[in-house]
């Protein structure tokens, strides 16, 4: 430690000696100070320039990423898109059902699943199934049937039967639906209707409203109450009642309907429509009662003849069935 103190001495007295001697530094002529400036002024200018390019350049990246990243979504768009189309929703499945997606594959029903266009529907012996097409059609098919959907306003029946209710009001427009099958094309124009192959034709049976049926010889339409057969070039008409037994095989895959919040009068409405009769109050009073009395709980695995039973009898009203009309009077105190 003393020896290092001791040489640091004598080499600071011999720089300061060497500083004296060389006496004071000589000042640079202005002009060569005028140069340095400028030139130190130019690099300055140039670096700052430099540091803005390298800016610019990161914000023209950045937006050619987002450019780049839009085209790549519109280029994605076809690849990204959904699927077939919805077509329905499945209600009510009772017994053996089966559809084929388009793939050549007949699976169980998926009754949580909707229906897509090209989808094909069988039901078995003992199977039925209810559905409703996004635009509120109802149809309900029975056993025994092949039907394809080409999307939610056209389907082709192959074999068996087919119920079709546009649910439409009297006088209201009925959404779009036709039927294609061997022997016409079927549209409904605001009904209830079913259309049946069976014995090599043609069978429309109108509930309610009218139909029109596209034949080879030109379009024929039928009326409420009224039974089409269409085949072999003839056409026949005949007479068929709205609660004929034909109908009856309806009940047994119908839809529940929601009591919950609903009145009396609602609910009677519902099944008047579902076994083709209509509602007969007998008093001012029964209707009135009907109108009031608000509904709760389930119908769900009746028919609508054993739903008008079950759900009066909870009620101050009572109905009875006289063929055509759904009667209705105040129970007795």
């Amino acid at each position: 430690m003393s020896e290092r103190s001791s040489t640091n001495g004598r080499d600071d007295t011999d720089l300061a000696a060497l500083l004296a001697a060389a006496g004071p530094r000589g000042q640079a002529a202005p002009e060569a100070m005028a140069t340095v400036r400028t030139a130190v002024e130019a690099e300055w200018r140039a670096m700052v320039a430099a540091r803005r390019r390298r800016r610019q350049f990161t914000g023209w990246a950045a937006a050619a990423g987002v450019a780049m990243a839009a085209v790549a979504v519109w280029i994605a768009q076809p690849t990204l898109a959904p699927g077939d189309p919805l077509v329905a929703s499945v209600t009510r499945v009772v017994g053996e059902v089966q559809q084929d997606e388009g793939d050549g594959r007949w699976m169980p029903l998926d009754g949580a699943a909707p229906l897509k266009a090209g989808t094909q529907l069988r039901t078995g012996s003992g199977g039925r199934v209810a559905l409703r097409l996004t635009d509120g059609v109802e149809l309900r098919l029975d056993s025994g049937t092949l039907l394809a959907f080409e999307d939610a306003e056209h389907a082709r029946l192959s074999q068996g039967a087919v119920y079709v209710d546009s649910r439409a009001e009297a006088g209201a427009t009925s959404p779009d639906f036709e039927l294609a099958t061997p022997e016409g094309a079927v549209r409904h124009l605001g009904t209830q209707y079913e259309a049946r192959l069976a014995g090599g034709g043609l069978r429309v049976a109108i509930r309610e409203g009218r139909v029109q049926v596209g034949t080879p010889t030109g379009a024929v339409q039928g009326a409420a109450g009224e039974q089409l057969v269409v085949g072999a070039g003839r056409i026949e008409r005949s007479a068929l009642a709205p609660n004929a037994a034909e109908w009856n095989w309806l009940a047994t895959v119908t839809p529940p309907f929601t009591l919950e919040g609903r009145s009396v009068e609602d609910f009677l409405e519902w099944a008047a429509r579902e076994s083709g009769r209509s509602v007969v109050f007998a008093s001012p009073e029964a209707a009135e009662r009907a109108r009031a009395v608000t509904l709760s709980g389930t119908v769900e695995g009746l028919t609508p003849d054993e739903a008008v039973a079950a759900v009066l009898s909870t009620t101050s009203l009572r109905a009875g069935i006289e063929g055509d009309r759904i009667r209705v009077q105040a129970a007795a105190p």
